[in-house]
């Protein structure tokens, strides 16, 4: 039996669409897969010293009913001492400022080099609150550390920012736009940052696949994809960069299967068109962690990585070299 035109274009009609829902379904949780690895994604805890296990907790904010406070971990001494500020990652839906234990070889070697650590709190993305509100919230607790500086034991002019994933981003961009982002403490201008280190820090939010990234951040955003595209412009790290920026220390790997290696190389470029001081570290067997830098087949030790890391952070925070501090 033989079926009619109508029948024929029907059939084919339900067959289309069906095939249509078939593949949008298949691309939807191929969207939540991924976007659920970068949810999912945990630091490695390294071990801890009985010196981090003692901070001194303060707010520095409240904001719609949410207290934000940060811990700072003191060097021996009186001070004032110059500080290391940290922001932690957890793309920007998780994480506190805890997190900061996961980096215990870095605060080792930052509060044996006198530096102050500091690890903030900042609003995630949940209702009500989504970009720019969490760099509000960074550029709120650098202005309360420095206007406690006298109380707080902390050196004017001497700050450090450093953080990882979402919170090296969140850094990079604070430092580098320092007129924007203006939270309840409504300073004109931020503390002076002497430089920053990203650890695999996403630079450019437009450079992950659009749609999968929008569809993932429908649930935080209200608005619509062009004003959402122009969001995210202004808060990557690299529409900010300029000759005027502070020197930049990034480290990433080259297999990292959640920021890929290809937002560093971006980045880097951009610092060279601009004339901004960006230096890389690349790791060639490392993913989105600090724990697989050190891996044994990876040439860049934890030791020398921790030499890179103070040799820049002596360099920008003008500190003595090491052999003069004993």
């Amino acid at each position: 039996m033989s079926l009619g035109g109508g029948e024929v274009k029907r059939e084919t009609a339900w067959l289309m669409g069906g095939a249509a829902i078939l593949t949008t379904a298949a691309a939807g949780a191929s969207i939540w897969n991924n976007y659920g690895a970068l949810l999912r994604w945990t630091e490695p805890v390294l071990p801890l010293t009985e010196k981090q296990l003692a901070p001194r907790n303060l707010l520095y904010k409240t904001v719609n009913q949410q207290d934000l406070t940060l811990d700072i971990y003191y060097p021996p001494g009186e001070g004032p001492f110059p500080v290391a500020i940290y922001a932690h990652g957890g793309a920007f839906v998780r994480g506190n400022r805890d997190d900061v234990f996961s980096f215990a070889p870095i605060i080792d070697r930052f509060l044996e080099l006198g530096i102050a650590v500091c690890s903030i709190d900042y609003r995630l993305f949940e209702d009500g609150s989504y970009f720019p509100d969490n760099l509000e919230d960074v550029r709120d607790a650098l202005c309360f550390l420095n206007q406690q500086a006298d109380e707080l034991r902390i050196a004017r002019g001497r700050m450090l920012l450093w953080g990882d994933s979402a919170g090296g981003a969140l850094m990079l961009t604070t430092a580098l736009a320092p007129t924007e982002f203006i939270g309840e403490q409504a300073e004109s201008h931020l503390p002076l940052i002497s430089g920053v280190i990203a650890l695999y820090p996403p630079t450019n939010f437009l450079l992950f696949k659009f749609i999968q990234t929008w569809i993932a951040h429908i649930k935080f955003y209200g608005g619509g994809r062009e004003e959402w595209r122009q969001l995210m412009t202004r808060v990557s790290p690299a529409t900010h960069l300029s000759s005027d920026s502070p020197p930049i220390m990034l480290l990433h790997g080259k297999k990292d299967p959640i920021v890929p290696f290809a937002q560093a190389l971006h980045f880097v470029e951009k610092g060279a068109d601009v004339g901004a001081d960006v230096r890389l570290f690349s790791f060639p067997n490392g993913t989105h962690s600090l724990a697989s830098f050190a891996q044994t087949e990876n040439p860049l030790k934890i030791e020398r990585l921790l030499e890179r890391i103070e040799a820049f952070s002596c360099q920008v925070l003008i500190l003595p070299k090491r052999e003069t501090l004993h």
